[in-house]
């Protein structure tokens, strides 16, 4: 009996946990670069490289919770969010430093009453005019 009891959860643990997968991550082929997963909270990073999507499940409906964001030497960003009527929260982020923005380390944290997920992501900027684009009609016009 402790056996099918284990194989029970484990088989519950990954339902909730697929069920909490971001489906922009899913649906478009995000990669995802962060993920934390501890008894029912979870959380995820996913990228396309550009724009980076929080996502944290776990949290009682309509959940306030805090938010504590740092990227570098930027101002940290420390705010209230709230959980959807499922216990999510998602949010995109576009990492941006002024000055001296070339890339870095963002660190998060998403603390609710029985949740803390902390998750992590390094980013690099793309300047759009490091690669070439091909010129309309070809060479010569």
């Amino acid at each position: 009996m402790p056996l099918r009891r284990a194989i029970a959860l484990s088989a519950l643990a990954l339902a909730s946990g697929a069920a909490a997968y971001d489906p922009i991550v899913l649906e478009r082929s995000w990669y995802r670069v962060d993920l934390y997963d501890h008894r029912g909270c979870f959380g995820e990073v996913g990228t396309n490289g550009q724009f980076f999507v929080l996502t944290v499940a776990g949290l009682e409906p309509g959940e306030q919770a805090r938010l504590f964001l740092t990227n570098g030497d930027m101002q940290p960003i420390d705010r209230v969010v709230r959980a959807d009527g499922t216990g999510r929260w998602r949010e995109y982020y576009i990492p941006f430093r002024p000055n001296r923005g070339e890339g870095g380390e963002v660190l998060a944290s998403i603390s609710g009453a029985r949740c803390n997920v902390p998750l992590s992501f390094a980013w690099q900027r793309k300047k759009g005019w490091d690669e070439q684009l091909p010129l309309p009609g070809g060479r010569g016009r």
